[in-house]
């Protein structure tokens, strides 16, 4: 029998709103959590072939189960209890994460990585789900907001985490997925009234929902998240490099860094509901790519730690208020039965990206040096930023006009 979310009469409490902040935090801990490791990685692993590459697809890898598994759990969020769902997502992102303690061969560790990417999918999605659902209007906006802000404050967190783990043993950081087994207790105790439903909830009075699910819509903002995830994820994947290139391989300094880009993405991220009361949503995607190209063109053209963290602050600021936009942005066009799905879509874009991040890049390492491709992504990123403005623009122009015509 198909279930759908059940109307929420009043804002859930406290201990839910962390539960689902927490569950959304675990994403961020996927892949760039062992950012800092992957010198030393690369080091272990030295006589396997192709180790340049494939240490970047280490990092990566869970994306890959993500777009495989996440439309799966967005579709069964819609259709049965989650409680099973959650219990099931956490407890496989705990053993395919802590599985890099123990791992002993290149494969091995591939395969918990594939594993840890089915566990994020679940978690990914269903964090969405659930803020989709115990959220509505301006309120979603706000926790969209405070959710992004909780993922960054996250990525601060196992960034700084990661990399002091990984200055002990570049296994170190793996221990960091274990902390989804608290997190997991927490959310299922706290989602308990929530997790089973029967009945479909009602549009909020913002939203813009059809009756069928809107595919130009999504087609539109899968593909922006997706370009977004690929150009964005060259920061934990290459920047270790290009810091090695200029004389820096600390892997606590390297942690620091990438700690940098999330500590910036906080501040839009929370005041994500009060930015758009004064910009359109094609407005903040479009200054979410420009602050990137930014970002990247100052990554090319340090000489020293400190030019490479400013790009990685000024691309941390980006991705503050992109985040909450993309979700928001498609979950009021979507009717409320099928907000699983969206979820699980839009998931799957997101990871999409990220998986195809190292084999974007590679070629333009390999044609054009670690600055080079820097530097070319970063004209590429502005070019996005341009023709979305332009967009933003038009949109603008057809509201002065339309009330021009009242």
């Amino acid at each position: 029998m198909t279930t759908s979310p059940m109307p929420v009469p009043q804002a859930p409490g406290r201990l839910v709103t962390v539960a689902v902040l927490l569950v959304a935090s675990m994403t961020i801990m996927a892949n760039a959590t062992i950012s800092p490791s992957l010198p030393g990685l690369k080091a272990h692993f030295a006589d396997a072939e192709g180790i340049e590459t494939l240490s970047a697809l280490i990092l990566t890898l869970p994306s890959l189960s993500v777009i495989l598994t996440a439309g799966l759990f967005g579709y069964l969020a819609d259709r049965m209890d989650r409680r099973l769902l959650l219990a099931l997502a956490t407890g496989i992102y705990a053993i395919g994460g802590g599985s890099g303690l123990v791992a002993e061969t290149l494969p091995q560790l591939l395969m918990g990585r594939l594993l840890l990417g089915v566990g994020v999918a679940g978690s990914m999605t269903l964090a969405m789900a659930f803020a989709a659902d115990l959220w509505q209007g301006e309120a979603r906006a706000r926790f969209m907001g405070l959710q992004g802000a909780s993922m960054s404050g996250g990525g601060v967190v196992v960034m700084l985490l990661g990399g002091a783990l990984a200055a002990l043993h570049w296994r170190g950081a793996f221990a960091v997925y274990l902390l989804a087994l608290p997190i997991a207790a927490l959310a299922l105790t706290a989602l308990w009234p929530y997790a089973r439903r029967a009945a479909p909830a009602a549009a909020a009075p913002g939203d813009r929902a059809p009756e069928g699910f809107p595919w130009p819509t999504f087609a539109f903002v899968g593909g922006l998240s997706f370009l977004f995830m690929a150009t964005f994820y060259v920061m934990p994947t290459r920047v270790p490099f290009r810091l090695a290139e200029i004389g820096v391989t600390n892997s606590l300094i390297v942690g620091l860094v990438m700690a940098g880009v999330m500590v910036t993405a906080v501040p839009g991220a929370l005041m994500y509901g009060k930015i758009r009361r004064y910009l359109s949503e094609m407005s903040i995607f479009a200054a979410s790519f420009s602050l990137m190209a930014v970002g990247l063109f100052t990554v090319s053209q340090a000489g020293s730690v400190w030019g490479v963290a400013l790009g990685g602050l000024i691309a941390g600021a980006g991705m503050g208020p992109a985040m909450p936009n993309y979700s928001t942005y498609l979950m009021a066009k979507v009717p409320p039965a099928a907000r699983g799905r969206a979820a699980g879509l839009l998931t799957t874009s997101f990871f999409a990206g990220q998986f195809a991040s190292p084999l974007v890049s590679a070629p333009l390492v390999a044609s054009f040096g670690l600055r080079g491709a820097f530097l070319a992504l970063s004209a590429a990123l502005l070019a996005i930023g341009a023709a979305l403005a332009l967009r933003a623009f038009h949109e603008a122009s057809g509201r002065r006009r339309a009330w021009a015509d009242v």
